[in-house]
């Protein structure tokens, strides 16, 4: 999201004539895009800030921005204005306020309409796979989530305009399309009565493009709607993040997830019955408060049952305005940090098993890039997401078919056949 985030203020702004430069001594204006998640991005946002040379203006943007506001003028001089989630559409008046009028502001105003960006191809951070936004926000209110509050209630981008933009993309060679929002699956375009599985349906049918991938998907809100469709279009990519959060139904009430472990497994039991080559990738929580021992060690047998592909895990942070505030947090940091390594280290174990059964087979991957450290090699993705290292003079763009030779936990090596 913060990466498609960056694509439209990226192209805003160089439709009004501002260059984007790599080199950061060359810049008028640093923009810090954040996230506030987790509170050690957050941290950061404020320790670059410190990095930033005299002379230039600072313009931070996202999350941090949104949940800051002037809090962040206040508490450090360096920082010239504050733009929340929803107000990039107008950041190339803020910049030429800054520039030419030499003014600060915050403005992290809430808008309840979509705000149509769509950015075109130079502007995009690849021309192999493209970003595009379906909806923004959340009505769960996750206990430890503070997503309700940087991105506000939901808002569904209507369903002609994201046809549009995914045939955009088709028309310039991409060969990939994710479908991003925080709760892909509650999408929907009331005025056209047009549901997710009714929108992933038709640019499976109408889109040329190889992969069609969607995150992040709720659990809360599977049915066998998205089953059946995936089934019938061999487009849709068959790999899915669904985000667990913990393995013990104690601790998903406590968090205000609306599913519990038995449901969560019986979803993923439903699509493997269904989809015997999906895989699936996952985020977890480590050390919510009032995990013990019985609870933490539900996760690792929800982990080890399931397989994931990969997983995101992290230990729980404290945010502002959410409910977990209030709940008691009494575990030790040590004892958090223990688990979240042995977590890493359970998946680490499942991923190299299930990526040395590839050795000796062959896999169809999607060429990215050029490896940057090696001239010689590219970088691809398996359907799964797997990173395959190769060399090929490939471009980005092509699809090629790699023998397997050698794995790691968090790669694959092979040669082109």
């Amino acid at each position: 999201m913060n990466v498609n985030d960056s694509e439209r203020i990226r192209h805003i702004l160089k439709k009004k004539g501002f260059v984007d430069v790599q080199d950061e001594d060359k810049a008028d204006i640093i923009i810090i895009n954040t996230c506030a998640v987790r509170e050690k991005p957050q941290q950061k946002v404020f320790s670059y800030v410190g990095r930033v040379g005299k002379g230039k203006k600072v313009v931070i943007a996202g999350c941090v921005a949104q949940s800051e506001g002037l809090n962040l003028l206040k508490k450090d001089k360096k920082v010239n204005f504050v733009i929340g989630t929803h107000q990039y559409y107008k950041i190339d008046s803020i910049f030429e306020n800054c520039l030419k009028e030499n003014k600060n502001g915050v403005d992290v105003e809430f808008s309840k309409e979509w705000k149509e960006i769509i950015p075109d191809i130079n502007t995009r951070e690849s021309k192999v796979y493209g970003y595009i936004s379906i909806m923004e926000g959340c009505n769960n209110f996750c206990s430890y989530c503070i997503v309700p509050f940087t991105r506000g209630r939901e808002k569904h981008r209507p369903f002609k305009d994201i046809v549009k933009e995914a045939e955009y993309l088709s028309y310039n060679g991409y060969k990939e399309i994710i479908l991003l929002g925080q709760n892909v699956n509650s999408w929907e375009d009331k005025k056209e009565g047009i549901k997710f599985v009714d929108l992933l349906s038709y640019i499976a049918t109408n889109i040329n493009v190889k992969w069609v991938r969607f995150i992040t998907s709720y659990p809360g809100y599977y049915d066998n709607e998205l089953i059946e469709v995936m089934a019938k279009h061999r487009s849709i990519a068959r790999h899915i993040h669904f985000p667990a959060q913990s393995g013990s139904t104690r601790i998903l009430k406590r968090m205000n997830r609306t599913y519990t472990r038995e449901q969560y497994l019986k979803m993923i039991f439903d699509f493997k019955k269904n989809l015997p080559d999906v895989k699936f990738s996952s985020d977890f929580i480590v050390g919510f408060p009032s995990e013990n021992e019985n609870d933490f060690n539900l996760t690792l047998s929800l982990i080890q049952e399931v397989e994931y592909e990969s997983i995101f895990s992290f230990v729980y942070s404290p945010r502002k305005h959410t409910k977990a505030l209030l709940l008691k947090d009494d575990l030790d940091m040590k004892v958090k940090k223990q688990r979240l390594y042995k977590l890493q280290e359970v998946q680490r174990d499942i991923q190299l098993i299930n990526n040395e059964k590839l050795i000796g087979r062959v896999v169809e991957v999607l060429v990215v890039k050029r490896n940057p450290k090696k001239i010689d090699e590219v970088i691809a993705r398996t359907e799964s997401y797997r990173v395959v290292n190769f060399e090929s003079d490939a471009k980005p763009g092509e699809f090629k078919k790699i023998l397997i030779e050698n794995v790691g936990p968090y790669s694959l090596r092979g040669k082109e056949i």
